[in-house]
Order: C-alpha cells, then structure tokens, then sequence
C-alpha cells in the first residue's frame, strides 16, 4: 500500500485529497460569489456593506468636506449614523417576515441602499465650499461651483484662506511670491508653501465656466486691484471661505440646507445598509446550506472584492482628477452603483428560505446584562469600536492633509483585506494558543502603536506599516469576539449576545469614536488628536489586563470547561433565524466533500 493509501486508511487525508476535497468547485455556488465579490466591503461604515459601497464609504468623509461640512458637524453625523444601524434590521426583518418574501426584503433594501449613497451626490454645495485658487505671472483664478452666489453680481465679499499650496513644477522651492497690484506701486511678499494666507476682496462676475477672480483685494489694510504669483513656477492652493452679500439678506443659501440635506439621506442610506447586512449572512448560509458548501469559502470572496474594488475606484477619481483638475468622487458612488445594481438582479435569482425568527430582543437583553463578565465583554468591545470608529472615520481625512493620491485610500483597504485573508485559515489556532484575553489586551495596545504611528507619519505612503496591525485589532480580535460569544452567553441568548456585540462595536463604537475624535480634532489638530486616542487606549488596555487579572481569569474558565465537557449550550440555527440547544438537536453529519 502507498504511503498517500496508508495515511488514508488511518483516517488523515493526503494533501492531494485535501486539494480534491476542499477545491473542487460547485457551480450552484457561483451565483451567490459574484454576490458576495459584488456586496463586499463596509468595514468602513457597518463591518459589512457592499463592494458597491466599499467603492463608495471610504470617500464618504471627503465628500462631506467638499460640500463644506465642517469637522464637528461630520462627528455629528457620524454619532447619529448607529441609530439607524440599530433600527435598520429589526425593521427589515419586520418586513420580511410580514410578507414572507424575504429575497424582495434584501433586494429593495441593497436598492434603496445604493438611490440614497447616489443621492448624496445631489446634496446642494456650500458656499465656499470647493475653492482653488491658482495664481502665476499672469494672474489668478478661483475656481469654485459658487464663485458669485449673491443674487446681485459683483457685490460678493470674500474671506479667502489659502492652505496647501503645491508649486506645479519638476523642483519646487519651499518659498513662494505673491503680488498685490495697487497704486501706487505693487507690493509682493513671499510665503511659505506649508503656510496659511489671508486674503479678502470682492468676487468679480463669472468669467469662464466656473472659474472668477477677485476685485479689490484685501491685505493688511491696504487694497489692491490684481494678484500675481511671479515666480517660475504657478502655485496651486485649496482655499477656504466665507461669502457676505450685500445687503446680508441677498444670499441665496445660507448653509444650514447642506448639513440636513445630507444629514437626511445619509441617515436613510445607513438604514438601508444595516438591513442589507443583518440579511444577507442568512441569504448566504442558506444557499451555502442548500447545495452543500462553506460559508468560510464563499466569505473568501467577499474579501477579494473589498481588496480589489476600493482600489479600482480610487484609480477612477485619481483619472478623473488628473483630466478634470477636480476631485470627482462621484465617479466612486457610480461604479459602487453599477456593481451593487448586477448585485440586487442575481439576488432575485436566487432561490432559498429563511424561518422568521420567535425572539423577544428586550427580555433576552435584559437577562445579558445581569452577568458582570458579559458587561465587561461589552465595554471592551466598545472601546475597541471607538477605536475602529475613530480611525475608519479620520484617517483618510487625515492622508489627505498629507497629500495621498486618492487610490492610495483605496490601497489601504486592499492591503488590510490581503494580509487578512491567510490569518482567516489560522486565526483559531492562535487564538487557542494565546487565550482571548491575550489577544484583546494585544489589540489595545496594537490601536495604541497605529494611533502614534499614524501621528508621526508625513509621508502617507509611511500608513502601510501601521495598516499590518488591523491583522491583530481586526482579524484576530473579531475572532475572538465571537467566540467569546457561546463561553459568555447565557442559556439560550447565544444569537442576541452575538447581535449585541456586533452593533456595540461597529455601531456605538463607530458613533463614538466619530463624535470625540471630531471635536477632538476640531480643538487641537490631526496629529494631537491621534496621540491623545492612542494615550487613552494604552490605558485602557492596561485596565482591561488589570481587571482580566483580579476577575475574568477565574471566572471565564468554569465557562470555558462547561464548554468543553459538552455541557447543553446554545447554538444558533442561522439559517433559520432561531436557536436550538445541542443537546436537543439530532446530530448533523458534516459532507464528505467541503466544496467551494
């Protein structure tokens, strides 16, 4: 007998059996990958959204600011998005299970996700909000959506700061000329490129498109008819302003439209989304289920496709930018459209069924929350959520002061995603070896490293080193939520403890996060506000061993060795949406062949 045979009759497969076994590919399971590749991405918004999306979230926050949303009324919104995280499923589900159609339920909810992310594109602009100012020898140039807003042309006060200025040549010096034309001689100054600069004047009438000039120039209490940048190389600067129309009253926005527009839709389109996640893991387990396939195999291609689209679409804004001079992220919105939209029509393909559930959320809660170590799993899962919420909200922001290229952002997803796919095979084994605990207090301090890190990096492509530790603060951490889950759940609240710990983290945790780093960067900057997040999670780390130490340490392992003599515990029946205990539930024979 070979020896392949031999360690066959012994009950241990050949890595060529392994091979046959576990790749061998089932094409009734095409349909629901191309899904999934499709409905990848949100571990921006939600920990699950779309690919659609994920072509769409990361940009989100840049879109806010090119509307003239201010940082603090963005860590506003961002608060208030988990409430629609919360409601968004049981209201779903309601629905699915009032009409007992539940592919209509996902479909109209992955529809209405992707006409509200597409609506936030009509939001009207700030005034102000989009200015560049160019300037060379030859004059200057804003270009704004709102170069002359007031009702009355050439009566527009404007209150302009220039700020990253980039000289447009092959070797930029550090200092750059500005000219004021004025009588009776010009005068010049020259600025730093990293410096600000204050410039009032009256905006003249349109002159091409969108692009108009200033008349009567402001500066240090002298006026001046012209602006001019002579040196060899043209300067380039974003601009922040404020118009004043006179009389006051002659505006023809004042602002406030903008901020509960957007607020409006994006409120909804999170609804939506949150729906969307909460129903398709069901959909997935169940055609899984139904023609004998891994869940885990089928989630391998909901990865790829967060790796890849983000990056794709980057690349799309960054081409529309080099042709247009403009950041157009709704080149983003419209390919995460056209995804999402192949996406919804393969769903209403699909046959599967899924049992409405019997749970009473509010009695269930109530019984978790009477458990200390279930509280301390809780609070830890939201101070690692604020964490995630912080970051996911304020990092891009924060490359974009930098000067990343838009597909850089995109690029930090895809590396996130590709480092994380080989953990997915092994993240058990580690987590065995090490114990929860270990790894929860690991990505404390990891979010501590990427946090100061993050802070001291000028070069944006320097985040790729600190992106390698969502393997711990992600990968492995999420792990070891969720199996956390069944050791700390009492009997039969398994799926409301599983719930509770993913809207903590990615919906409270999220909002929080968003909320304190907002006014926290509002108050100091970017690399302050960075530091002080990664001081308070060392600290919070430090609080969680130290409590891990003095009572969770004895208290989890009588757990854990309930779990492992085989004790009756809960398990969830995700494909029909209700739980059954082991001990009641006939055996299940695993498939002799784990097909893709």
């Amino acid at each position: 007998m070979s020896q392949s045979g031999a360690t066959e009759s012994r009950g241990v497969r050949s890595w060529r059996q392994w091979a046959k076994d576990e790749l061998s590919l089932n094409k009734a399971l095409l349909p629901i990958k191309l899904i999934l590749f499709l409905y990848s991405g949100g571990k921006n918004e939600t920990s699950v959204s779309l690919t659609g999306t994920s072509s769409i979230l990361p940009y989100l926050n840049l879109h806010m600011q090119q509307l003239g949303i201010t940082l603090k009324e963005i860590a506003v919104i961002s608060a208030f998005l988990p409430l629609a995280n919360i409601f968004g499923p049981p209201i779903a589900g309601l629905f699915a299970d009032k009409t007992g159609n539940y592919r209509l339920a996902v479909f109209l909810s992955l529809v209405l996700c992707l006409v509200f992310h597409i609506a936030l594109l009509f939001v009207p602009p700030r005034l102000g909000s989009q200015l560049t100012l160019a300037c060379g020898a030859e004059g200057h140039a804003l270009s704004s959506r709102t170069c002359d807003p007031c009702a009355r042309p050439n009566d527009t006060e404007l209150s302009l700061v220039l700020e990253n200025c980039k000289l447009k040549c092959d070797s930029p010096p550090p200092e750059f000329a500005v000219c004021l034309r004025g009588d009776p001689e010009p005068s010049c100054r020259t600025f730093s490129v990293s410096g600000k600069i204050t410039i009032n004047g009256t905006v003249s009438s349109l002159q091409d498109g969108d692009t108009c000039s200033l008349t009567e120039i402001a500066h240090e209490g002298d006026l001046f008819q012209e602006m001019t940048c002579p040196s060899e190389c043209p300067v380039e600067c974003q601009a922040t302003g404020s118009f004043e129309c006179h009389p006051k009253d002659d505006s023809k926005d004042d602002g406030s439209a903008t901020f509960w527009i957007y607020f409006a839709l994006r409120m909804i389109a999170t609804f939506f989304m949150a729906s969307l996640f909460t129903m398709m893991d069901a959909l997935t387990l169940a055609v899984a289920k139904k023609h004998g396939g891994d869940y885990g195999k089928q989630r391998f291609f909901f990865i790829v496709g967060l790796a890849t689209i983000p990056l794709l679409a980057g690349s799309i804004v960054d081409w529309r930018k080099a042709s247009t001079g403009f950041a157009d992220y709704g080149a983003a919105f419209y390919v995460g459209a056209a995804l999402t939209l192949v996406a919804g029509l393969l769903v209403m393909r699909l046959q599967f069924q899924v049992e409405e559930t019997q749970e009473n959320i509010l009695r269930n809660v109530m019984k978790l929350v009477t458990r200390m170590e279930v509280n301390v799993h809780f609070v830890m899962v939201l101070l690692l959520g604020t964490n995630w919420g912080f970051i996911e909200s304020f990092l891009f922001l924060y490359l974009d002061t930098l000067g990343a290229p838009t597909y850089l952002m995109g690029l930090t997803l895809t590396v996130g995603s590709l480092v994380g796919l080989p953990v997915m095979f092994v993240a058990d084994t580690v987590i065995d070896k090490l114990g929860r605990a270990a790894v929860f207090a690991l990505s404390f301090f990891s979010y501590s490293v990427r946090l100061i890190g993050y802070s001291y990096i000028r070069d944006p492509w320097l985040v790729f080193i600190f992106e390698a530790f969502e393997i711990i603060t992600y990968q492995l951490m999420w792990v070891a939520a969720m199996t956390s889950c069944p050791v700390l759940a009492p009997k039969g609240l398994l799926a409301t403890m599983t719930a509770l710990t993913g809207t903590i983290h990615f919906s409270l945790g999220r909002g929080l996060g968003s909320l304190v780093g907002g006014y926290l960067i509002a108050a100091m900057s970017f690399p302050a506000a960075f530091r002080t997040f990664s001081a308070a999670t060392f600290v919070c780390g430090v609080i969680y061993v130290v409590v891990h130490y003095f009572y969770l340490r004895k208290k989890i392992p009588q757990r854990e060795e309930a779990e492992e003599r085989g004790e009756p515990h809960e398990e969830i029946n995700l494909m029909q949406g209700r739980q059954e205990t082991a001990a009641s539930r006939p055996a299940a024979r695993r498939p002799k062949d784990s097909q893709i």
